[in-house]
């Protein structure tokens, strides 16, 4: 039975069914909006601030490091960003996917400066309202990792070459 599940042929999407994209999308509505909440929480400019930086991250760092390069470049991605990206900056060589990976690094502060922000105002006024939001937070991520690996990772026509998938399932253990 084993042998016959690792002979089936993988499918991967040429264009992501809306429902995933929707459910990608309410996952970083809500990483998103948290973060403005924590900041604004902290201090209102900080607020504009992350928002700003947001928006620089996700207009051009992630479709001039990732979507130029990628197959879902002017198609619906997990986000449906390649779609806009497709509109904003012209393709590239797709076999230099992984080339711009390490440009994700500006990616990661949208969601983890977020984070210590609630660990900052848990620390600061030491009470549940900031640890349930602190804990829940930090599920929401869990979940968004679950949901990315699960519904877009597990149907993208580029994750045997993709630096981020960790579960390359052509990987021997």
């Amino acid at each position: 039975m084993e042998g016959e599940r690792k002979d089936k042929p993988e499918i991967c999407f040429s264009e992501y069914p809306k429902r995933i994209i929707l459910g990608r999308l309410l996952f970083l509505f809500v990483i998103f909006g948290s973060g403005v909440y924590v900041f604004y929480q902290l201090k209102a400019e900080l607020s504009f601030i992350y928002i700003f930086y947001c928006l620089l991250a996700v207009s051009l760092v992630l479709p001039l490091s990732r979507c130029i390069f990628c197959s879902y470049h002017g198609k619906y991605c997990n986000t449906g960003w390649g779609k806009i990206a497709g509109y904003l900056f012209p393709k590239r060589d797709e076999d230099k996917f992984s080339s711009g990976y390490d440009y994700m690094l500006f990616i990661y502060p949208v969601w983890v400066f977020p984070l210590l922000g609630t660990l900052v105002q848990l620390v600061r006024f030491r009470n549940l309202f900031w640890l349930i939001f602190s804990g829940a937070y930090i599920f929401v991520l869990f979940l968004e990792k679950v949901y990315l690996k699960n519904s877009a990772c597990r149907f993208c026509s580029q994750k045997m070459i993709c630096p981020g998938v960790p579960f390359n399932s052509k990987k021997t253990n």
